[in-house]
């Protein structure tokens, strides 16, 4: 497995580094520390007093940024393979981005250390361009992330699901965590009194039909030897899954992008979308191979 860290001096980012120790063998690692200048392109400024100041900078960031990676390299685990250190002048989400085209990782763990309004952890710019345009997986952290005992995963329909396993399958976990799969029925409302039966019958199949999917994917974790469970949800889906999350408490969620494709290459849906930003619980975007 091939995993890209993106390492910026924050306890989030350092709680990537340790997302390490729940993964195992790892045969590559990038680890990816961008060193952002002001842009000084200002007629009012000389080109050498600009290039003087720019140099200045970097001879006083590089060493930071140095011991940074260093301190990263001291904390990794020992399955850890090969190492390449990538340190960069450039925006970080564009340096992160155009390190992952070149390095094809399969998967790109980074902290989230924006704060909202209400101080609550919210992600930065940064993990944010970068969950909406990474070629690949995404695993955002936001919290100390000790132990990998349960996973919740919530899938959208077959399609989704299929992916879902394939990446679970393939992810080589230290240990295999419990998963709690999770199918959402959104309940619409149909609009006049008199549809009311036709409302709760429509319910009824739809929430058996979401039972059976659940458990149909959670018998085929069950085969390879992940010990599963089904749960149905109603209502708004992000909701109801950040309302399980805060009941069942798992040490990581798993969702399906559900992004567009096309020009924009957006990565989030609106559900994973929500998910990464409100969940306590680290989160693992899964791209499949057509978005």
């Amino acid at each position: 497995m091939k995993i890209l860290i993106a390492i910026d001096g924050s306890p989030q980012s350092f709680y990537s580094i340790q997302a390490l120790a729940h993964f195992g063998p790892v045969d590559e690692l990038a680890l990816v520390h961008a060193l952002h200048f002001p842009d000084l392109n200002h007629p009012m400024i000389p080109p050498d007093i600009r290039e003087n100041a720019m140099q200045e900078m970097e001879n006083t960031l590089r060493p930071k940024g140095e011991a940074l990676l260093e301190q990263c390299l001291s904390g990794l685990p020992t399955r850890v393979g090969k190492v390449k250190r990538i340190h960069q002048i450039g925006f970080p989400a564009m340096v992160i981005l155009d390190t992952a085209k070149s390095v094809k990782p399969d998967l790109i763990m980074m902290g989230a250390r924006g704060l909202g309004p209400i101080k609550e952890l919210v992600l930065g710019s940064v993990s944010h361009r970068v969950l909406l345009h990474a070629p690949c997986s995404t695993l955002t952290v936001k919290n100390p992330f000790p132990a990998l005992q349960h996973l919740l995963m919530p899938i959208e329909g077959k399609e989704d699901a299929e992916c879902l396993l394939h990446y679970l399958f393939s992810l080589p976990f230290v240990t295999k965590p419990r998963i709690s799969v999770m199918s959402v029925w959104p309940q619409p409302q149909l609009p006049w009194p008199e549809t009311l039966s036709q409302s709760k019958l429509l319910e009824e199949h739809a929430l058996a039909h979401a039972r059976d999917m659940a458990e149909e994917v959670a018998q085929q974790a069950e085969a390879k030897h992940f010990s599963s469970q089904a749960i149905v949800g109603l209502g708004d889906p992000a909701f109801a899954i950040l309302e399980q999350a805060k009941i069942i408490k798992p040490d990581l969620i798993m969702v399906g992008s559900h992004g567009r494709h096309g020009l924009s290459g957006f990565l989030l849906g609106s559900v994973s979308h929500s998910l990464v930003h409100q969940a306590t619980a680290p989160v693992l975007v899964v791209r499949s191979s057509g978005s």
